[in-house]
């Protein structure tokens, strides 16, 4: 049997392609299907259709995002709608998560803890109001899990916040409004174990050029390019072998009579990138693919070299800029306000893929860091505080193997650059982390999206059919790399 996914789209019923959004990132072999298949796994969106229950009884697993009072025939435990602003999924090692949702309250046994009665202090021994996220019901032979939490549609929502972003306490960013990293996680792992019920391993593609253990890169939004902080960072990308993307804004960099020299010298030994013409959101789409040109336009008149990547304006990432990008030939987006902290993919945007690659970045910065000292009447922060920092958020991020993508702007992390810089470096590499660049890991991420395989178990093993794989590709068997695929 394949261990294979498929997914489940009716013509008629609103589909997110949250489940296609995650599971090409995974780059796992899935289908989308209108009918029922012989997949030992199927994944649904608010709907669960007449055939499903002999799917399952059968011996399928069915998984059901977003599930509602009238979704299943059977009584599955619904108490009542709630809108919840967290839940804990401390049972998939994620915490407290962020969500901001309409959810459907479930009683019964399962994985995950939301509450309607938020901060409540619990009494008698009583924990009133408490739920699962995921539910778990055996029908026949085989098993239905199903939350009220529409989970992978969330995944493709916009929005964005000014809201802690992470593990550092009292640190805040204009970032995506909900925790679609940890809400991702969480999800891939009840797939890993829908396909371990069915009696299967989770095949899938490793996240890093050549097995890497991780990845770390740092990128440079030019929303101004003060000489110092400019010249420290090419010093020190030249002292560590590595690169800068630096993202150019035209807006707040034209003004600047060294401009056309300080790029020059940027784009000798680090990248160049777009940042957008106007420092600033656009809603529509003609009015980005607008934007994207007149930042070309500026860039060719000075005969500098650059890239077709690009980094939102302040984060402002919006399906019609993704649409607008894909048209205008760019490669990848790396942005905070869509996703933060998590591995590169492809937004579905109601059911249709139609933005370039997101590179979701970490929503910590030394410019903010700055700020938030600064609004609270402190002097500004050390060296070694930003060193511990930084420090703080690899650690956590190889833990949980995700990637180590940074930024920063050169008028505030130039002030820092020959401290800081050189010291993580040697910090990542001593933990065996390859250095590289945004771009360069976008451009693997793109040949990773390519490959194709297949997979079959049958009564000698797991048999791996490679029909196109790149070099720096690796198979993963439950995680495990494998190095003699």
């Amino acid at each position: 049997m394949r261990p294979s996914f498929a997914v489940y789209r009716q013509q008629d019923q609103e589909y997110s392609g949250g489940f296609e959004q995650l599971l090409r990132r995974e780059k796992t072999l899935y289908s989308v299907c209108d009918r029922e298949t012989e997949d030992p796994v199927i994944c649904f969106e608010n709907i669960f259709p007449s055939w499903a229950y002999a799917y399952v009884e059968k011996g399928g697993i069915a998984i059901v995002s977003g599930a509602g009072r009238n979704t299943f025939s059977f009584d599955a435990g619904f108490t009542a709608r709630a809108s919840l602003e967290y839940i804990d999924l401390s049972d998939f090692d994620q915490g407290k998560t962020r969500i901001c949702s309409a959810v459907c309250l479930f009683a019964g046994e399962g994985k995950g803890k939301m509450t309607a009665h938020e901060n409540r202090t619990i009494k008698d021994h009583r924990y009133p109001g408490f739920y699962p996220v995921f539910l778990y019901r055996k029908l026949g032979k085989g098993t239905i899990i199903y939350s009220g939490v529409p989970l992978v549609q969330l995944l493709t929502h916009e929005g964005s916040d000014l809201r802690q972003t992470g593990i550092l306490p009292d640190y805040d960013e204009r970032v995506s409004s909900i925790d679609k990293q940890k809400i991702a996680s969480a999800v891939k792992s009840v797939l890993v174990e829908a396909m371990h019920v069915a009696g299967l391993p989770y095949v899938s593609l490793w996240y890093y050029p050549d097995g890497a253990r991780n990845l770390f890169a740092f990128s440079i939004d030019g929303d101004g390019l003060l000489k110092e902080g400019v010249d420290d960072l090419i010093e020190v990308s030249k002292q560590t072998a590595t690169k800068f993307v630096f993202y150019i804004s035209r807006q707040l960099c034209e003004t600047d009579p060294e401009v056309k020299e300080k790029l020059q010298r940027i784009s000798e030994h680090n990248i160049i990138a777009s940042h957008g013409s106007i420092h600033n959101g656009k809603d529509s789409y003609e009015e980005n693919l607008e934007d994207l040109k007149i930042l070309e336009e500026w860039l060719e008149r000075m005969n500098i070299p650059y890239v077709k990547s690009y980094a939102a304006p302040r984060g402002m990432y919006c399906h019609s800029l993704g649409k607008a990008l894909k048209d205008a030939g760019y490669r990848h987006s790396r942005d905070f306000g869509f996703v933060i902290d998590d591995y590169p993919f492809f937004p579905m945007n109601e059911g249709v893929q139609d933005a370039v690659l997101q590179l979701p970045c970490d929503g910590f910065n030394v410019c903010r860091m700055m700020g938030v000292h600064e609004e609270k009447g402190l002097p500004a922060p050390k060296a070694e505080e930003i060193i511990s920092s930084y420090q703080t958020l690899i650690d956590y991020k190889l833990e949980r193997d995700l990637p180590l993508l940074f930024f920063c702007h050169p008028q505030y992390f130039g002030l820092y650059a020959k401290e800081v810089y050189p010291q993580l470096i040697a910090y990542v590499r001593e933990k065996g982390v390859l250095t590289g660049d945004y771009v360069s890991y976008g451009d693997f991420w793109l040949l990773r999206d390519q490959c194709e395989y297949d997979a079959d178990c049958t009564e000698e093993g797991l048999q791996i059919n490679i029909k196109h794989m790149g070099p720096q590709i690796r198979i993963c068997i439950d995680g495990k790399i494998q190095k003699n695929v």
